[in-house]
Order: structure tokens, then sequence, then C-alpha cells
């Protein structure tokens, strides 16, 4: 008979700053949506619309807001969920890198918005600043966990 017992997993209080961070990144999601309401309410673009398929440059800002929310959502559950399983072993480490990412969010959807494709660079370096080491603590934390 195969035996699923496993010992208990013990968070620490400082676990929490990891879901903090989670409720930040749904901060940094509310507020691309309010920048793509912004942009279809600005550029004339009617629902159900996703993406403009014109060539003028109100159809490519739209688009810049419509992709700066997207890209964050693509990214929110993974990095969300790395944050959360390094946070087991890394708590602080992982809530700063988790934090690190939802600047880079606010950043990159701002400069998105605002600054066409060129705009989103600081916004996408300060982002991977956290998700990269996240990837890495999420295996860490793994090898960590296997051999406890």
């Amino acid at each position: 008979i195969l035996s699923l017992a496993m010992a208990p997993l013990s968070l620490s209080s400082e676990f929490g700053y990891a879901v903090a961070v989670v409720g930040a990144s749904y901060l940094a999601n509310i507020y691309g949506a309010i920048k793509v309401v912004t942009a279809r309410k600005k550029y004339d673009i009617k629902y159900p619309t996703l993406y403009s398929t014109g060539t003028t440059k109100n159809d490519e800002m739209y688009n810049c807001a419509q992709r700066a929310h997207q890209n964050t959502l693509e990214g929110l559950p993974v990095v969300n969920l790395m944050m959360l399983s390094s946070a087991t072993v890394y708590p602080r480490a992982a809530a700063l890198f988790g934090f690190t990412w939802v600047v880079g969010r606010f950043l990159y959807i701002r400069g998105y918005t605002e600054g066409g494709p060129e705009g989103r660079r600081i916004g996408g370096i300060v982002s991977h600043l956290g998700d990269f080491p996240l990837l890495i603590t999420t295996f860490c934390a793994a090898w960590h966990l296997l051999r406890a």
C-alpha cells in the first residue's frame, strides 16, 4: 500500500510578507485594467475589441495599454506561485523579489501606456530583477524541501 503520510509544513510568520505581495500584485492588475479602460475611452475603442486593427497612432497607443495589461496577466500567476513556493523556505527573500516584480509591473504598465513600446524597457528590467531570482529560489526551495 502506498503511504501518503508526510511531515507537516511549518510556515514562519514572515510568510505573511509574501502573502501581502500577492495582494500588491493584484493592485498592479487593477492599475493595468484602469489604463486599458482609460485608453478605450480616450481612443474610442469599443467593446468587445481586444486589440485595435487600425494603423493610426491612437490605435497603437491603445494596443500598448492593452498589451501592458495582458503581459502582466500572463506572468502574474506563475510569479505568485514561485514567490509563495519560495517563501516556504526563504520568506523574506521571496517577498522582496515578488515586490520587485510588482514595482516593475507598475513601471512597465506606466511606461508602455504613456511612452509606447520603447517606454516599457525600464519596467521590464525591474520585473526581471524579481522574477528571475524567484525562479532560482523556487528550485532552491524545492531542493531544500526534498532533502528535509
